[in-house]
């Protein structure tokens, strides 16, 4: 008899389980969670700006005082939503040093000074394109 017929087969260990996953890939999975949940909320949290510009874009600027008129509209309804009611009582020149203010770099007070005194004075003229300018800038960079 032969000892080697005595022998038994190798048992292998069980395959290795991909559930439960190591503590990194949970750790991973609650990073991406965790960016994705910031990214939400930061867009959530912007929608504002997004929602000015827009109505920004839809002003029609061939029309005579009303693009002005439109403007300074936005830009007092976004003052007194996000900074402070106070600003309501503002206009001319004191209007845009506010304006300015909540921004680092001002937009406003050297390029379009005109458009401080365009609502009062309708022969004031005052180039669009600066204006436009300046407007998206603000809502851009403005600070809430």
């Amino acid at each position: 008899m032969n000892p080697l017929d005595q022998l038994k087969d190798i048992h292998l260990p069980a395959d290795v389980s991909y559930w439960p996953p190591a503590w990194p890939w949970w750790l991973l999975v609650a990073l991406i969670l965790i960016c994705i949940g910031l990214l939400i909320w930061q867009r959530k949290r912007q929608a504002w700006r997004r929602a000015a510009l827009k109505q920004f874009n839809q002003i029609k600027w061939q029309q005579d005082q009303k693009p002005y008129r439109q403007c300074n509209k936005l830009l007092k309804q976004i003052a007194m939503q996000k900074i402070s009611r106070e600003c309501a009582q503002l206009s001319g020149e004191q209007w845009l040093h506010f304006l300015d203010k909540q921004v680092k770099k001002p937009v406003f007070m050297p390029e379009v000074r005109a458009f401080a005194h365009v609502l009062d004075e309708p022969h004031i003229q005052v180039e669009d394109a600066a204006l436009q300018r300046a407007v998206k800038t603000w809502i851009r960079k403005v600070k809430c």
